[in-house]
C-alpha cells in the first residue's frame, strides 16, 4: 500500500478523533469536566476497580497528570478511593453513582453523536467496525 493512501487513512482516523473529542468537549462543560478528566472516568467505568497504574497505562498519562485528576474527580464526588485488601499498598479506584450518572447520559451523547454520522452508512457501518478493528490488533501488535 503506497504513502499516499496511508497518509489519507491516518487523517481520516486523526480527524474522525478531533470531531469526536470536540464534540464531547462541549458536552463536558455543563458537568465542569475536562477531555481528560471524561477518559479517566471511562476507564474507571469500563473496568472498575483500578489502579492508579492502570490508568496511567491505558491512557499513556503521567502518573502526575493521573494524580491530578483523579484528585478533582475525588473532591468532586465522582470517584472514590479504597484500599486493595490483598495488597493495602495499592489504591483501587471505583465510580460512584453520581459519576456513573455523568458518565451514562455523556456515552449516550456520544453514541447519538455517531449513530447521526452513520445514519445513511448501515449496510457498511458494521464492515467499517470490522476493518477498523482489524488494523488497531494489527497496530497494536507492533507497537
Amino acid at each position: 500500500m503506497g504513502n499516499k493512501i496511508n497518509n489519507k487513512i491516518e487523517e481520516k482516523i486523526r480527524n474522525i478523533s478531533k470531531y469526536l473529542n470536540e464534540y464531547t468537549k462541549d458536552h463536558l462543560k455543563c458537568y465542569n469536566l475536562t477531555l481528560g478528566r471524561f477518559h479517566v472516568l471511562r476507564v474507571i467505568l469500563e473496568s472498575e476497580p483500578v489502579s492508579m497504574g492502570y490508568i496511567h497505562e491505558e491512557l499513556h498519562m503521567a502518573n502526575s497528570t493521573v494524580t491530578v485528576i483523579v484528585d478533582y474527580l475525588n473532591e468532586a464526588g465522582l470517584v472514590k478511593r479504597r484500599r486493595d485488601l490483598d495488597d493495602r499498598r495499592v489504591v483501587l479506584l471505583e465510580i460512584t453513582d453520581d459519576g456513573n450518572k455523568i458518565m451514562k447520559d455523556l456515552l449516550k451523547q456520544r453514541q447519538d453523536f455517531m449513530k447521526k454520522a452513520l445514519n445513511d452508512m448501515e449496510n457498511s457501518a458494521e464492515e467499517l467496525a470490522h476493518l477498523l478493528e482489524k488494523l488497531l490488533d494489527k497496530i497494536e501488535v507492533i507497537y
